[in-house]
């Protein structure tokens, strides 16, 4: 992910009460190199912004970093911008706005050509949680693929809440065409939209094709391990074939790669080897989900999933591993052992929705919190959008995210920003 511009373009000034920009999603037309490169930049109540170039870059801006991104995307004169600045943000001496002007340029000008950063909104410290910066909405909607009558509707509704990043999670048996459907319409709005399942089921023939001439921004894929038994083991026979295969394709046609590696007792006896061998191949994008308990039987029954106790030394080596890798990495909120099926059906059901700026959709409208029990805060396509965010669901999550969760046991551990991973109350529990 682009360096953010939070601590770049930070200055402290007296600002006047209200934010320079009303809150909103913005769109904007800007050549590069010949092209149209396509930028939306979302402001939240709080004046900062977040901006999109090409439905696949993205970068965070403070208030002041969103009212010269907005100003220079309108192309309005320098001077113009200057006196903005001026009048919201007192104090600033001009060398320093023509600094930020210009740094603003070199970024608006990198984003409009990306290379491969897959859109990773991750929690480094607990300061930026999803509610510090008074976000408007969510930055990503994970979707259970639906037929278009039932998901056009949503991906409408969300585009107009300003959610700009939408995953479809795909299920076993799914229809292609209602697949590449879906990703249409989500480029057709401008979001960035991405897909989610085994290789098995996204490598038939001619889908890849025909999702990348729908818009296809990155797919991610399961992959467990670099040995084949362990993999298949819990993705399906033939799917770490499938896995290679797909990561070579998508690697050939330029289309970002997300390797989501499933924490279980099985995969962590070759996290390193299985991380080297994603670096190896060109998938350094990793999405990683642990599978946890806190039964100690069930644990210590041979079923695979992880005590909850131990996810503190669990996220450890991953992270250590993906820092000496110099892998990009995201952690997805553990997810709460299931009895009731087996861990391979759950490991290729997948986690809620990814990280904690994320929602679940589901298809009927549903909006679920990414952590915590299974429960709707509201429908999408009935409740104003307020009345969801403000739901007691995404209260009771956000008192936990915003609460202080590092402790001396593990004080830099990133999987620590938003809850501690010991306890089973900040997992994704099921339905």
């Amino acid at each position: 992910m682009l360096q953010s511009l939070r601590e770049r373009l930070v200055r402290i000034f007296e600002t006047k009460p209200e934010a320079p920009i009303a809150p909103g999603l913005y769109h904007a037309l800007r050549e590069a190199d010949g092209a149209l490169a396509r930028f939306h930049l979302r402001v939240e109540r709080d004046g900062s912004g977040l901006l999109i170039a090409n439905a696949a870059a993205t970068a965070q801006l403070t208030a002041s970093g969103a009212l010269i991104a907005k100003g220079l995307l309108e192309g309005k004169p320098e001077a113009e911008i200057l006196a903005q600045l001026a009048a919201h943000f007192r104090g600033a001496p001009e060398e320093v706005m023509r600094a930020d002007i210009d740094t603003v340029k070199a970024l608006i000008a990198q984003l409009a050509a990306p290379g491969d950063t897959y859109p990773v909104f991750n929690l480094e410290d607990a300061a930026l949680s999803p509610f510090s910066a008074e976000l408007i909405a969510p930055l990503q909607a994970a979707i259970p693929l639906a037929p278009p009558a039932a998901l056009l509707p949503i991906l409408d509704r969300l585009w107009e809440i300003g959610i700009p990043h939408v995953k479809f999670h795909v299920p076993q048996g799914f229809a292609s065409a209602d697949l590449v459907r879906a990703v249409e319409r989500a480029e057709d709005l401008g979001m960035i939209a991405g897909v989610r399942g085994r290789a098995s089921d996204l490598a038939r023939e001619g889908l890849l094709g025909d999702l990348t001439v729908a818009g296809v921004d990155h797919v991610t894929f399961l992959y467990a391990s670099n040995q084949p038994e362990i993999h298949d083991a819990l993705c399906g026979a033939g799917d770490h074939r499938a896995a290679t295969q797909l990561l070579a394709w998508l690697e050939e046609n330029e289309i970002c790669a997300v390797a989501e590696i499933p924490l279980v007792q099985s995969t962590l006896l070759t996290l390193n080897e299985t991380v080297q061998a994603l670096i190896e191949a060109g998938a350094d994008n990793l999405s990683c989900v642990a599978y946890a308990t806190s039964d100690e039987a069930l644990a210590a029954s041979g079923d695979g999933a992880l005590l909850g106790g131990g996810l503190p030394q669990v996220a450890t080596i991953v992270e250590e591993a993906a820092n000496e890798m110099q892998a990009r990495f995201i952690w997805e909120p553990p997810v709460q052992r299931l009895p009731d099926m087996t861990l391979a059906e759950q490991v290729q059901q997948g986690p809620r929705c990814s990280a904690d700026v994320a929602v679940r959709v589901e298809p009927d409208g549903s909006v679920i919190p990414p952590r915590g029990p299974y429960r709707s805060a509201g429908n999408l396509l009935a409740d104003p959008w307020q009345t969801i965010w403000n739901d007691e669901a995404f209260r009771v999550y956000r008192e936990r995210v915003e609460s202080p969760t590092r402790c001396g046991d593990c004080p830099g551990l990133t999987i620590c920003a938003a809850d501690c991973p010991r306890n089973p109350a900040g997992w994704a529990q099921p339905a």
